[in-house]
């Protein structure tokens, strides 16, 4: 059983509000941080890196009340990280506690249809040394890259070129790992990229954390109405 949960965990009727975890992420409003003040004190490249961690902020604030499917939520939650960083494909891979091994719960771009049946032993291929390391990676040539997967390549006919990959930990303990493709309007991902995901990563982690909160609180709500009614 993977660390998930129900896939379906996002909907159901019950008495727990996703409303009330909202809290948990509080995005600076616009009065307190504007653009031009924040690139006369910072400089141009740190201001737009402050602006892209508000931009990612104010969109797990909207994320987070949605009710969706927990294969949805983390779509949703891939395509925030791809707005803040531009890239041609992404995917959040998944930690499943019995097999070890990685496997692909959240895909977006090219072959994404296809390569979810893939399992990725922890330590194998570059995501599976970064959830071993637990620190992240970024690979300017991938095919170059010895730890490269080229089997997966091969299988759904998309080539990367540069990736960056950062782990995702949920109370200290590894959860999974976010992998990005192609960066899209630079030649690589940037050290600054790799900052920016870091946080990005950081603070999607409490938002995952409230959702599987919720998951076993409705499951254990229905757990009892089930015996109640017995």
């Amino acid at each position: 059983m993977s660390q998930g949960g129900d896939s379906n965990s996002g909907s159901g009727s019950s008495s727990i509000s996703l409303e009330s975890f909202v809290p948990i992420l509080e995005a600076p409003s616009s009065s307190e941080t504007g653009s031009e003040t924040l690139g006369g004190l910072l400089g141009d490249e740190v201001a737009a890196t402050n602006t892209r961690k508000l931009a990612l902020n104010e969109a797990l604030l909207n994320l987070l009340p949605k009710d969706l499917a927990f294969q949805d939520f983390m779509r949703e939650l891939l395509l925030s990280f791809q707005k803040v960083v531009p890239s041609e494909a992404g995917t959040i891979f998944e930690l499943d506690q019995e097999s070890n091994s990685l496997f692909f719960r959240a895909v977006s771009g090219q072959a994404s249809d296809t390569v979810t049946k893939f399992l990725i032993p922890i330590g194998q291929g570059i995501v599976g040394f970064v959830a071993e390391s637990r620190k992240s990676a970024k690979v300017d040539q991938v095919q170059d890259n010895a730890r490269h997967i080229k089997a997966i390549q091969a299988a759904v006919g998309f080539s990367p070129n540069n990736l960056v990959a950062v782990p995702i930990f949920v109370r200290g303990k590894i959860y999974g790992v976010l992998e990005l493709l192609n960066r899209i309007g630079e030649p690589n991902f940037k050290a600054s990229d790799v900052e920016l995901l870091e946080y990005a990563v950081s603070m999607a982690s409490k938002v995952i954390e409230t959702r599987l909160v919720i998951a076993w609180a409705l499951n254990q709500n229905s757990a009892a109405t089930e015996k109640k009614s017995a």
